[in-house]
């Protein structure tokens, strides 16, 4: 790798490693000079994607470019590694005048979100959610890590069912131990917690944001989450005709969660989770206050266009980063960071950032199978 760095310097200049020159080491070839670049990279996206486009003929030194579909690639801003996969397509387009290619790319895990995990037992006992989700992405050469022991959480029974995707499987077991799970630029996948890292710098309407649009919406939302005891008795006997309130009240179970911006008697039921333990349903708890916490969040996004794609310390705006967002009247907040899109093309380098609150990205909680009964264990894999 040091080697490839060093060929990448003498090729970008001295100030290479804050370079926004991107480029794709493909087939032995190291290729700059496109003349559209978008890359997407997100939180909840996956895989992550880049698209090129160029002139297939390279005046620097008279060579043609040839990649073909289905080769490993790697793709850099200056020498700052963003994203480690495939090309997935090419498309050649020539006439008497031109003769341009466009390139699409996609990380590794587009095998996990694509193919179906595979398994010597769909039946695992006595591991954690990291451990399972390393052994369901071995098969597509992939290594998950944990930032500061996200995933670190024992289950202590897990099943898999025969048609689930690898991607599915993760996604399950990343709501089991209460973690996000994304790509990373090597190719691997980190299981982390809400906001894994700071920006040095953040985004300032009138310093680096070239455009700002803020959303405050209150669709979706509810003035009061509550948890009922979903019964046999309570789906199918009528109500008797006095005490409706005495009722429902018995059917309550657990805390009310309640959103104070909205004002209006906006009301929502979820049902108890089944198997929740003990008299105090934590997970149910959670669940209620999961519904009010998320929908906020994913009611108050920010947009931004950045004349940059790195913090005022030349590294890369990066999904799951923390950064401060300053408007126009000075009042300074922090979101995270969950979807990115590098642009480059005649009109400039930008960067096209989603901010939210962390609420947005808060995972959904669901019972681990160990605090089942087993029948319901089995019914909920």
């Amino acid at each position: 790798m040091s080697g490839f760095i060093s060929e990448l310097k003498s090729i970008l200049g001295w100030d290479a490693a804050t370079s926004e020159v991107a480029s794709i080491k493909v087939g032995g070839q190291i290729i700059s000079g496109w003349t559209s670049v978008v890359i997407r990279c997100g939180v909840d996206i996956m895989p992550w994607t880049a698209d090129f486009g160029m002139t297939s003929y390279q005046p620097a030194d008279g060579t043609t470019v040839d990649i073909t579909s289905g080769a490993d690639c790697a793709v850099y801003i200056g020498t700052t590694l963003v994203l480690t996969g495939y090309v997935v397509t090419v498309v050649e387009d020539l006439d008497g005048d031109n003769h341009t290619l466009q390139i699409s790319v996609a990380s590794k895990s587009i095998d996990l979100v694509d193919c179906a995990a595979e398994f010597s037992t769909y039946q695992m006992n006595g591991t954690n959610a990291l451990a399972i989700a390393q052994r369901v992405s071995a098969f597509a050469g992939i290594n998950v890590a944990s930032i500061n022991g996200a995933g670190n959480i024992d289950v202590q029974q897990f099943s898999i069912i025969l048609t689930e995707t690898a991607y599915e499987v993760i996604e399950r077991l990343s709501r089991l131990a209460g973690v996000l799970f994304y790509d990373q630029p090597d190719g691997s996948i980190a299981l982390s917690g809400v906001g894994s890292s700071r920006s040095a710098s953040g985004f300032q309407i009138g310093r680096n944001v070239e455009r700002f649009t803020r959303v405050d919406s209150q669709a979706g939302r509810y003035s009061d989450v509550t948890a009922i005891l979903a019964t046999t008795i309570m789906l199918f006997t009528k109500p008797g005709d006095q005490g409706y309130v005495d009722q429902m009240k018995a059917l309550t179970a657990g805390p009310v969660a309640k959103d104070p911006g909205v004002t209006r008697p906006r009301h929502m039921l979820i049902p108890v989770e089944l198997g929740d333990p003990g008299l105090s349903l934590p997970i149910t708890t959670k669940r209620v206050q999961w519904e009010v916490a998320r929908r906020y969040g994913r009611s108050q996004p920010v947009n931004v266009t950045c004349d940059s794609w790195r913090d005022t310390e030349g590294k890369l705006w990066q999904p799951n980063m923390v950064a401060p967002v300053t408007t126009r009247s000075g009042r300074s907040v922090d979101l995270v960071i969950g979807e990115l899109t590098f642009r480059q093309d005649d009109n400039g380098t930008h960067a096209d950032a989603v901010l939210m609150p962390k609420e947005a990205f808060l995972p959904e909680p669901i019972i681990l199978p160990f605090q089942q009964n087993e029948g319901i264990a089995a019914l909920s894999s």
